[in-house]
């Protein structure tokens, strides 16, 4: 009896572990593909967001002249104040929900052509 119930329960296992190995060539799911994202998202360097914004509206010729003081600021904040960010990214904070979100598009869409 007792061996009766070692090989089932060694038989499940094996289907357990063979069933939960196999691989599909749909990649990852989409909460797994999330929570890479996520991952990623938390090591970029605190700021990077913030001062690519600044420098984008410096850069661009239709930003008026309060926008730009606006983005010099921000900018000079980031580098040299107590305004300076320094908690990571968080993929779940609303605060950081417009940046993850243009992150997030593009790694679907580097994951979709890396099929």
């Amino acid at each position: 009896m007792k061996r009766t119930i070692a090989a089932i329960a060694l038989s499940a296992a094996a289907v357990l572990v063979l069933g939960g190995c196999s691989s599909s060539d749909d990649g990852p799911s989409e909460d797994e593909l999330r929570a890479t994202a996520c991952e990623s998202f938390a090591s970029i360097t605190p700021g990077f967001y913030e001062s690519s914004d600044a420098v984008s509206t410096l850069s661009d010729p239709g930003a008026s002249t309060s926008d730009r003081v606006d983005a010099l600021r921000a900018q000079l904040d980031q580098s040299s104040s107590s305004n300076k960010r320094t908690r990571p990214y968080d993929c779940n904070d609303a605060r950081d929900a417009k940046w993850f979100d243009d992150f997030y598009a593009s790694v679907v869409a580097e994951q979709r052509d890396g099929k």
